[in-house]
This record gives C-alpha cells, sequence and structure tokens, in this order.
C-alpha cells in the first residue's frame, strides 16, 4: 500500500488503492496472481472469474491457487473474488453477521467483441484514464481493437501495459493449478498513453501514477524474474517473439505436429524462410522503429531464424498453443500475429503473399474442425 501511495503522491489526484485484478485465470494469470500473493506483504489482489460454474470450482477447491514447481504444490490463499453472471458483476467476499456470503451487484453492458476486447467490454465501466491496463499476450495489434471496439474516445481511455512472460507454464488437469515447469523472465513496459494521439513517451516521469505502481510492484515480486523497459524497448521484444510464434504456432497448428517436428525438415525450412523473409522486410520497414539503430541486423532473416530455431529445439516435445486451441475448435492468435504482419505489410506496401497463404490455411484448419465437429456442410448462396 505505502508503493500505492508513493505513486499517487505526485499526481495530484485520488490516492491509488494498490488492488491489483487478474482478468483470466489461465496459466499466465494464476502465475501471476500466486506470485503477488507470494510477497512478503501482498497488495491486494482480486480474481475476476467470468461465470458462476468458474467460482463453483473455486470453492470446490477451497478459494485456493496452485503452483507446483518439482513435483511440489505451493498453495496460496486470501484472494478476493468478483464473478460475472449475466449482465452482473458479483463481488465476494462480503460476510454477514452470521458468516453468510453478502454479494454486491454491478450493472454491466453487454459483450460484443472477440475476447480481449469481450472482456474489457466487460469491465470499461471500472476503467477510466487514472487506471493501467497489462496485456500478457501473444501478438500485435490488441491494443490497436480495443480502442477501436471498447475505448473509441482518446480522452476516456486508460493506460495500457504490455508484458512478455517466458516462464514454462503447464495446465494441469485440475481448474486453478498450474505447473511451473522452467524459470524465465518477465519483461515489462508501458504502451501508448491514456491521452496519446501515437506517441510512445520515453520518458518514467511522464507515465500514469497506477503505470508506475503496477511496475514497481510487478518488478519488485521475485517469482517473476520481472525488468521494465521503455515503450520502444519493449516493442522490440514483442516483435521478435511475434516473429518466432508467426513461424512455429501456425506450421505446426496445419501439421498437427509437435514444435521439434519442425526442424531437421527441409521443406519446413524452406517455408519458414519465405515467412521470416515477408516479416523481416515488415519489421525493418515500421516507422515506429525508423531512427532505433541495429533494427536490420536484430531483425534479418538470418536471425529470426536463429531464434525459431532455438525455440523450436527448446520447445521440441511441446504442442503449440495455436495447435491446442485448433484442436479444441478455440479462435486462434493468427489475426494477431501472421495476420498482424500482413496488415502491417499492407500499410506499408509489401505483399506478404506466404504469411497470408498461412494465415489462412489456418484459419481454414480452424473453421474445418468447427464444421467437424458440427457435421455442418457449408452451402455458398450466390
Amino acid at each position: 500500500m505505502q508503493n500505492a501511495e508513493e505513486a499517487s503522491k505526485d499526481s495530484g489526484k485520488r490516492r491509488l488503492s494498490g488492488r491489483i485484478h487478474i482478468l483470466g485465470v489461465g496459466n499466465v494469470g494464476t502465475f501471476v496472481a500466486h506470485s503477488l500473493m507470494s510477497r512478503p506483504s501482498p497488495p491486494p489482489v482480486t480474481l475476476l472469474l467470468h461465470n458462476p460454474d468458474l467460482y463453483s470450482s473455486w470453492l470446490a477447491k477451497k478459494k485456493c491457487l496452485a503452483l507446483n514447481s518439482n513435483g511440489l504444490d505451493d498453495i496460496k490463499t486470501g484472494f478476493d473474488v468478483n464473478v460475472l453472471d449475466g449482465r452482473s458483476w458479483h463481488s465476494f467476499p462480503y460476510w454477514d453477521e452470521n458468516g453468510e456470503v453478502v454479494a454486491e451487484t454491478e450493472d454491466v453492458e453487454d459483450v460484443k467483441a472477440p475476447v480481449t476486447a469481450m472482456a474489457l467490454e466487460s469491465v470499461k465501466h471500472r476503467l477510466t484514464p487514472d487506471s493501467t491496463v497489462l496485456l500478457l499476450q501473444n501478438g500485435m495489434g490488441v491494443v490497436d481493437e480495443v480502442n477501436e471496439k471498447v475505448f473509441p474516445d482518446p480522452q476516456n481511455r486508460p493506460n495500457y501495459m504490455y508484458g512478455i512472460i517466458s516462464h514454462g507454464l503447464a495446465r494441469r488437469k485440475e481448474p486453478f493449478q498450474v505447473a511451473h515447469t522452467g524459470i524465465g523472465t518477465t519483461i515489462l513496459g508501458p504502451a501508448l498513453s491514456a491521452n496519446s494521439t501515437g506517441v510512445v513517451s520515453e520518458n518514467k516521469d511522464d507515465w500514469a501514477p497506477s503505470t508506475k505502481y503496477l511496475l514497481r510492484t510487478l518488478t519488485l515480486t521475485p517469482p517473476l524474474v520481472a525488468v521494465a523497459e521503455t515503450p520502444s524497448s519493449l516493442m522490440l521484444y514483442q516483435l521478435e517473439k511475434l516473429a518466432m510464434n508467426a513461424v512455429i504456432n501456425p506450421l505446426t497448428a496445419v501439421m498437427n505436429c509437435e514444435n521439434g517436428e519442425l526442424l531437421y525438415n527441409y521443406s519446413f525450412t524452406r517455408v519458414m524462410r519465405l515467412l521470416l523473409l515477408e516479416i523481416s522486410s515488415v519489421i525493418c520497414a515500421l516507422p515506429e522503429l525508423q531512427g532505433i539503430p541495429g533494427i536490420e541486423s536484430r531483425f534479418s532473416p538470418e536471425r529470426l531464424r536463429w531464434m525459431v530455431t532455438q525455440l523450436a529445439n527448446k520447445t521440441a516435445k511441446n504442442h503449440s498453443s495455436m495447435l491446442q486451441d485448433v484442436r479444441a475448435g478455440k479462435t486462434t492468435e493468427i489475426e494477431y500475429l501472421n495476420g498482424y504482419i500482413v496488415r502491417r505489410g499492407e500499410e506499408l506496401g509489401v505483399k506478404c503473399v506466404v504469411n497470408y497463404m498461412m494465415k489462412h490455411l489456418v484459419l481454414a484448419k480452424q473453421q474445418a474442425s468447427k464444421q467437424r465437429d458440427a457435421s455442418a456442410i457449408p452451402i455458398d448462396i450466390l
């Protein structure tokens, strides 16, 4: 709480509550929430659960998050919970004199957008230009979509942060349990500020108090192994991860194979090279990167290919998240990986035909999976 007071001291605005809300308790959300509660003096943490069934599972798990490392479960409690039921959020726990739970409700608007936009739509009535939203996701272009669909008025947007997590995390069979399979790092930094028209401030003094507080809290949380970067430095890390994911994820999703099967295969190598030639051309031409030294060498096709090979080798026995999504009939992140490269390429006059084809192969695989499950027969009416 002292950190929250320090962050808001010079802002001339109301004091920060210090509360951190976690929207989504998948592998990453569970890991971050568990890590925060591992601090000697943890901040107040609220888990946002998107349906009542998830809350029932939460009660069945005795309101605990478990992180398994080296075969041992580390269990944390003390979380507050909000549950979305229809159009209302229910806040727990509020206890009456008999020890019974009393729910407080808030009206929310209808949800009408893809996953991230939809999730933020449900809590946008809570977010102000003093708020900070941290996005811990693969791909790029999410903030642009959120601004278009959820916060079209630049004066009323929250502040955004991005994060890149390289920890090894695996979902266990039971809900609210995650296996920590490998220690990595967490790279954090601000994105566009609430009133920005496109220029990212590199000066920490210009960052919102809630952004400073969240950065400080997370970087002082040892299990996350977190470091703070400037917006431009963080973008370079994001683009490196984008390049690797835009090769490994769609290829394994289309070919239904483990990451390591992409190695030592001449035909896969040819496709990888063509994808990376386009990705390198687009990244090196991005206007927001012009003037940053070393871009051409950092994002050369040869270096990107080396990074892809290293990652595929390190995760050889893993199934990519995109392959898992296709198998589960879920919407993939392809529009924010290869789709992002195609869109930015079109803006720059670069035709990314291989990435365009890969995007549509994944979309076709995804659609075919859904149609097979539904026994549907598509009919074109002209």
